[in-house]
């Protein structure tokens, strides 16, 4: 057991509060940019298809990951985070059968309801039938890592025409996620910046997708109805730090912190993983707890830096 006197909220999924990167972007914003680009009155500018084209060249740039399949979802929009892509979805496919897994995003269970909309928990691929559609997060939100029964469920969606939408938002914060996006039952993935960096309220987010959809997204990005704050401090944090900086800068310190909690890693910087009756109340439905290490790994980081 630890000698070390952890402090912090173990609940939710939230951003590092690196203080760096949290003055940088501070800095960014009060004196290093450029606004005149910024305020046009029809919303067209280049922040929208810059942060676009930034956000697929940062994607693949990771050396800690393998992400396959991306060349597969050629139409990409810029979103508010993930959340908009998944109520695009959801109202695309609102006549089928949702399915979820058990500790994913609780937004889908709340809009499901919100629509009347029949949806039901996952617990093995054989419940997936035909009318269904499905969301499931890589790395999946409640473990830190890939499911490993992912790719079997890409394969019975495939099977049955199911479609799928990869959610990714963890993307940015982890390490030896491999995995293949190209299956024919994916439509779309989503990725969004507001795990990895502190900047959430900037709902810095893009959805791929394979077939171009006619949809409200579509017509906002093409009418420059977007979000330019988000484009725009998006893609400096983006040219600033690399998909694996968060996971390079913080892993000795996450692996510290499990051993001395006796905690599970994962591989998801932010998650660890534990049985233990004591964290019972932030249990999300599986076997294991979840419990988010953020504010914990700034007091961990800070602690070494001084011994150093």
């Amino acid at each position: 057991m630890s000698d070390y006197n952890y402090s912090g909220p173990l609940n939710g999924g939230y951003a590092i509060q690196d203080k760096f990167i949290t003055n940088e972007l501070k800095e960014f914003c009060i004196s290093t940019y450029e606004w005149e680009t910024f305020f046009k009155a029809d919303g067209v500018t280049e922040h929208s298809n810059l942060f676009i084209e930034q956000f697929n060249a940062w994607i693949r740039s990771s050396k800690l990951n393998n992400i396959q399949g991306l060349d597969a979802f050629p139409h990409v929009t810029q979103t508010n985070g993930t959340s908009e892509a998944f109520s695009m979805f959801m109202q695309r496919h609102n006549d089928r059968r949702f399915k979820f897994y058990k500790g994913d995003f609780m937004m889908h269970k709340v809009a499901s309801n919100n629509m009347n909309a029949k949806w039901s928990w996952i617990h093995n691929q054989s419940e997936v039938t035909v009318g269904d559609a499905v969301i499931v997060s890589c790395p999946f939100s409640d473990t830190g890592g890939k499911r490993d029964d992912l790719d079997e469920l890409l394969e019975v969606c495939t099977k049955l025409r199911v479609p799928v939408l990869i959610d990714m938002a963890y993307f940015g914060m982890c390490y030896n996620i491999d995995i293949d996006l190209d299956m024919p039952c994916v439509e779309e993935v989503t990725f969004s910046l507001g795990k990895t960096f502190p900047i959430i309220g900037a709902r810095a987010g893009i959805r791929l997708q394979r077939t171009e959809i006619d949809d409200a997204v579509l017509f906002a990005n093409q009418h420059g109805i977007v979000n330019n704050f988000g484009a725009m401090i998006g893609q400096f944090a983006m040219e600033a730090w690399g998909p694996d900086y968060i996971a390079n800068k913080y892993m000795k310190d996450h692996l510290i912190i499990c051993n001395q909690l006796e905690l599970k890693p994962t591989n998801c910087i932010i998650f660890a993983l534990t049985d233990k009756k004591e964290y019972e109340k932030f249990n999300r439905g599986n076997n294991l707890t979840r419990l988010c290490i953020s504010k914990l790994l700034v007091e961990q980081y800070d602690r070494r830096k001084k011994t150093l």
